[in-house]
């Protein structure tokens, strides 16, 4: 079964998506927690700026 992509998502993964939230420091570390971007859609951690997990 083929996934259909949700154009209402970015095109890429930041924190300007209704969806992102901080992670937690101690995922990735506090001095580079602005790099990995939380998905509560997803509810997975995306890398900043990648491509957005739902498209």
């Amino acid at each position: 079964m083929k996934k259909t992509k949700d154009i209402n998502l970015p095109q890429f993964c930041d924190y300007t998506c209704k969806y992102a939230a901080f992670s937690d420091p101690n995922s990735v570390g506090a001095c580079r927690r602005e790099l990995a971007v939380w998905c509560k859609k997803f509810k997975r951690y995306n890398n900043k700026n990648n491509k957005c997990l739902g498209r």
